[in-house]
């Protein structure tokens, strides 16, 4: 998955104009205060772009599975479909924050058990019209149709890590377990499948950071 640095590029190339209407004198307040937010929101969007480019590199071959093609197609058939209908959508990007400590202490057959599990407990949680996917055995993406306003994908996220807080079954004691989500959104992150999947990736960053156990959105 291939991210866009030229845009990076043109974003940091903006820059030094907003900086020179800073500096130039007897500007009034209310031009001065354009001025900064107009080089605010730049400044957010290079450090989006910077942590989706991050990401998408740690990400790695695992976009080229057999599901994440799938589900590439999916986005893009839902882009087409969301774009003619006037429609919005979200993708969240969900990661297992205790796989790797699950491996290490279990072993990776129950770690792959409990992979499926996840899987099983994502797909109960969404609807018909909406799309899970596997992209490896801690990384799964989650296709939301028909989201109109933010908090329909934050219902979904918050269902989410409440539907795998605790998996029984598996070991002697109830496993608990946390995911970090990150939501990107249909049209206000981007009408292009690899920017809302590298953004939703950045996002998923941002929440592990943060501890885990918790989802994030990029503005």
């Amino acid at each position: 998955m291939q991210s866009k640095p030229g845009f990076i590029s043109h974003i940091h190339s903006l820059l030094p104009q907003e900086l020179k209407i800073l500096r130039q004198p007897r500007r009034s307040y209310a031009e001065l205060q354009r001025a900064l937010q107009r080089a605010e929101t730049i400044t957010e969007r290079t450090l989006c772009e910077l942590l989706a480019l991050r990401q998408s590199q740690q990400l790695g071959n695992e976009a080229d599975t057999p599901d994440s093609q799938q589900l590439q197609h999916q986005l893009r058939f839902m882009l087409k479909q969301a774009k003619r209908c006037n429609k919005g959508f979200a993708l969240l990007f969900v990661q297992l924050d205790q796989y790797k400590h699950i491996c290490d202490n279990y072993g990776a057959r129950l770690a792959q058990q409990v992979s499926e599990l996840v899987l099983a407990r994502l797909m109960a949680v969404v609807r018909d019209c909406d799309s899970v996917c596997r992209q490896t055995n801690d990384k799964f993406l989650l296709l939301i149709s028909d989201v109109t306003r933010v908090y329909d994908a934050v219902l979904v996220a918050e269902k989410v890590i409440q539907k795998l807080a605790v998996l029984n079954g598996l070991v002697q004691e109830p496993l608990g377990l946390s995911v970090s989500i990150g939501i990107s959104r249909y049209p206000q992150d981007g009408n292009d499948a690899t920017i809302l999947i590298e953004l939703a990736a950045a996002a998923m960053a941002h929440a592990q950071n943060r501890g885990g156990n918790q989802f994030s959105l990029l503005r």
